[in-house]
């Protein structure tokens, strides 16, 4: 049998190969550091905050828990308890007019446990916003990004608005995608450098043309809201979130790397009653007990669908200021969505909040998850 190919060893020919895929990994590497980390994890999970930096969002010294109601709930039953057993429901809870109504934790839930929010942080970091133009350190919601982020000053980029950046309508070519380890959301979430990812992105449609649900565009956010206030998004929701609402626990906010840059579109964490405060200061206006949290006025508009065409052309009725909107027959239903099921909805017309959090989510129907569906109807009627 011949040692060679087409007058070449096979020796060399094996080499040469080797030698070109070694440079190719090297230079993948190189380009885009974060491949290992997201092969390796493969997908996000409920407890990633275990393998990034954080930062603490520190709860008062008034840690009230929620009293439990003598009130109790049916537990779901049917085709809604076979939804959320198949999607690895960790924690359930219902509030009802600020008390406890269900309760129930499973898998690796429980009631002191913290949980990835993933995309509930949008919400979040838009509560955040609103404390921030209350407080005047934002000047106006349709004043030029470029005023906080100077890096893009003179540039098309940094003429998109603060209103644009909350309505997912700045028109920026963000590619959200979970799947691709190439992405840039995956360069966003296992990456080191989240400045420089942020800043990455370029304009791909008119900004306030049409609405694009897009991390990197609360990335953008949440960096204006934390040099607006000159302090992180963890300190400031601290102070202006989680010590007025009285959370129990201490929450954590996952980081690009050791004292860095909040992951302001995803990675907030913590458990499900402190999550359920989030939903009940809205479900109240934007106040806790006696003390004024965030204006009334600013909720409202929050929660309310802000019209802009999406892709297909349709005005959007089921988003708002970083809050999702569902229609149902008793009314709006504002809540804050992760993409692995992570839920806080507020049901006015119930005085109802419900939190779910789990491991997967369902089908999505006219833009929300049948589970969601299923779960608002269920607090609605029990």
């Amino acid at each position: 049998m011949s040692n060679t190919w087409f007058g070449i060893e096979k020796r060399n020919i094996k080499l040469g190969v080797s030698a070109f895929f070694v440079v190719l990994i090297v230079s993948m590497l190189a380009l885009k550091p974060w491949l290992p980390k997201a092969v390796y994890h493969n997908f996000a999970a409920i407890d990633d905050y275990r393998i990034f930096e954080n930062r603490k969002v520190a709860a008062g010294t008034a840690r009230v828990p929620f009293p439990v109601s003598e009130k109790r709930m049916t537990a779901p039953s049917g085709d809604l308890a076979r939804q959320l057993s198949d999607l690895e429901t960790t924690a359930l809870l219902v509030l009802e007019d600020g008390k406890i109504v269900y309760e129930s934790y499973d898998l690796d839930g429980g009631e002191g446990v913290l949980s990835g929010s993933f995309s509930m942080a949008k919400s979040i970091v838009a509560l955040l916003a609103g404390v921030a133009r209350q407080e005047g350190k934002l000047k106006s919601w349709d004043e030029s990004i470029d005023h906080y982020l100077p890096e893009w000053e003179g540039r098309e980029e940094g003429k998109v608005t603060v209103r644009q950046l909350l309505t997912m309508t700045g028109g920026f070519n963000w590619d959200e995608s979970y799947w691709n380890p190439f992405s840039i959301t995956t360069e966003a979430y296992y990456g080191g450098d989240l400045l420089r990812t942020a800043f990455k992105q370029r304009l791909a449609a008119p900004a306030g043309s049409r609405f694009s649900y897009q991390s990197g565009t609360t990335q953008l956010l949440g960096m204006v809201v934390s040099r607006a206030v000159n302090e992180s998004l963890s300190n400031y929701a601290s102070r202006k979130l989680w010590v007025p609402l009285e959370a129990e626990t201490d929450a954590l906010w996952s980081l690009d790397h050791q004292d860095g840059l909040e992951k302001a579109y995803c990675c907030f964490n913590a458990k499900a009653r402190d999550f359920a405060r989030i939903g009940e200061l809205v479900r109240l206006g934007g106040t806790w007990g006696t003390h004024p949290v965030v204006d009334p006025e600013y909720i409202r508009e929050m929660t309310r669908p802000h019209g802009v065409p999406n892709s297909e052309g349709k005005p959007v009725d089921y988003y708002g200021f970083q809050w999702w909107v569902l229609k149902t027959p008793e009314g709006e239903v504002p809540y804050a969505r992760g993409i692995l099921g992570q839920y806080i909805a507020v049901i006015p017309s119930k005085k109802r909040v419900v939190v779910r959090l789990g491991k997967k989510t369902g089908e999505r129907t006219d833009h929300h998850p049948v589970e969601l569906r299923a779960l608002v109807e269920w607090a609605s009627r029990s």
